[in-house]
């Protein structure tokens, strides 16, 4: 029987391939993609040309601006990179202004086992901007917001307050959002740049959508919010591949003499 093991074995090799090769780019998007390039309008969608279920379109509003631009930029080129080519989105809130940008994770959010994240750049702190994880009914169920000279977290189920105010010119953020379960998950911030710090907590409910905002800024480049790097892996169907190769395989196993 000691071909069974064998075969169960090549095969939890192409599954796992499998797994790395596609449930890694089930969803991704940056504003270096086609779509962007007359800039961020809209009801544009990145992931059209691809997988067009992992994200919705953008929904822009308020009197902010959006567009596309170099991330470095936010500290006078001297910023933290989360560009894809040259390229991250942008939003001013110019003169007290306001600006959000919405976008939902479909099909109907994240699946248990999936891991949403983005990259945050931000300068000065003045005003409010950040990002809010909705739910199945758009309520926030997890509120960043870098404001008031610090960066704090807040409604998600644990891990709410300052994540620490040290500050740093050319701040990075990467969000990263877990479903574990079909009633909450986890959360973890990854800070880089100037100061490097990680941070997590829970969240209740099932990621649904995010918002992105800004307000309440001056005119300066530095005070304007950059994101880029959307992602959603892995497809819980090549997990769940990989999961009947680990039984055939432990079977096969079993059965050998």
């Amino acid at each position: 029987m000691k071909h069974i093991a064998v075969g169960c074995t090549a095969l939890l090799a192409v599954l796992a391939c499998t797994c790395t090769t596609h449930a890694a780019l089930v969803g991704l998007d940056n504003a270096a993609a086609a779509v962007y390039g007359d800039g961020w309008d809209n009801l544009d969608d990145g992931t059209a040309g691809g997988d067009a279920g992992a994200f919705g379109q953008w929904f822009l509003g308020g009197d902010g601006l959006h567009s596309i631009g170099d991330s470095t930029q936010v500290a006078g080129g001297s910023g933290g990179d989360i560009n894809a080519s040259g390229e991250s989105f942008r939003m001013q809130s110019v003169n007290g202004t306001y600006a959000d940008a919405y976008r939902f994770l479909d099909p109907a959010g994240l699946s248990v086992g999936q891991t949403f994240s983005i990259d945050l750049a931000v300068n000065f702190r003045s005003g409010f901007k950040g990002m809010d994880l909705r739910g199945a009914s758009d309520e926030t169920i997890f509120n960043f917001n870098v404001g008031g000279d610090d960066y704090a977290v807040d409604q998600a189920e644990s891990g709410n307050g300052s994540i620490g105010n040290a500050y740093s010119n050319n701040t990075i953020f990467e969000l990263a959002f877990t479903q574990t379960s079909a009633g909450g998950g986890t959360w973890s911030i990854t800070r880089d740049g100037g100061v490097t710090d990680f941070d997590s907590g829970t969240y209740s409910g099932i990621a649904r959508s995010i918002k992105l905002y800004i307000g309440g800024q001056g005119t300066a480049p530095e005070d304007d919010l950059y994101a880029n790097n959307l992602a959603i892996v892995p497809e819980p169907a090549a997990l769940a591949l990989l999961g009947l190769g680990c039984v055939l395989l432990a079977g096969g196993r079993r059965r050998t003499p």
